[in-house]
């Protein structure tokens, strides 16, 4: 995840998912799942957020799907 200083207001969430982590079904599904968790987090307004997803998205437990933001949300923190 990479944050950076965006538009005053609500935070934005880009996403990316390659033609290689599945076809159209898989990839709109990692997507909602991305940003079902991203709701769940505390983002900074006024962030501009990009999520570059993989296929494993797909395939895990919703929590570890939130593990996984959780800890790149750190690392966006402490730069």
């Amino acid at each position: 995840m990479v944050g950076s200083p965006g538009q005053p207001g609500p935070p934005r969430l880009g996403l990316v998912v390659s033609k290689g982590s599945g076809n159209a079904v898989t990839r709109n599904r990692i997507k909602r799942r991305l940003r079902h968790a991203a709701r769940e987090l505390q983002l900074q307004p006024g962030m501009d957020y990009v999520i570059i997803a993989s296929g494993q998205v797909a395939e895990v437990e919703y929590t570890q799907v939130q593990g996984w933001l959780d800890r790149a949300l750190e690392g966006v923190r402490d730069v």
